[in-house]
This record gives structure tokens, sequence and C-alpha cells, in this order.
């Protein structure tokens, strides 16, 4: 790590991969996407300055939701017949179409 006089880090906090926030955040919404790879995600974020506290944090808020809402739905259609697991799997249809429409509409913004 590089220190200016001052003893301030330089080049760790900001750069080209914007500051430990903006990582924090990127990990946080990866883990949210599903279709996304888990490994892709860990290994790209091993190679930005991201602190492994935040790496370990944002992935663990990202990771219950999504936890949650397959084990509801997945005890759901195991104790269901087949018309009431039809509205099931339409909404994880709705949130994956929901979540790659918001990826892609804050891409282009």
């Amino acid at each position: 790590m590089n220190c200016s006089e001052n003893g301030s880090a330089t080049g760790f906090e900001t750069g080209l991969w914007g500051n430990q926030n903006r990582l924090t955040f990127l990990v946080f919404v990866s883990r949210l996407t599903p279709f996304l790879s888990f490994d892709l995600i860990s290994y790209g974020a091993g190679l930005t300055p991201i602190r492994f506290w935040r790496f370990a944090f944002a992935t663990l808020l990202g990771l219950v939701p999504m936890s949650f809402l397959l084990a509801h739905f997945g005890a759901e259609l195991k104790m269901t017949e087949l018309s009431r697991a039809i509205p099931i799997v339409l909404g994880l249809g709705v949130l994956t179409l929901g979540s790659i429409l918001w990826a892609a509409i804050r891409a282009h913004r």
C-alpha cells in the first residue's frame, strides 16, 4: 500500500474501481441477482481493493433475501398442489425479470 507524506493511504480507498462504498454496493447487488455466477463475482472482487469484512458483509446481506425466498417458495411448492404452484413460479419469474430490467435501466443511464 502506498502512503503519502501525511501517512494516509493513496490509491487504496479510491482509484480505478471506485471507493470502498461503491465496491461494497456492487458486491451486494451482484449477490441479489440470481443469474450472475457467484464464483465470477468473488474472483472479480478479489482483484479489487475491497476490504474482506466489507465483502463478507455485502455477501451476507445479499444472500439472505434470496435464500429466504427460495426456501419459502420451495416449501410452498412441496406442500401445495399444482394449481397453487403456478403463481409461485410466476412470482419467482417476475422477481428475476425485475432484477434484470432494473440492471438494464441502471446501465442505460
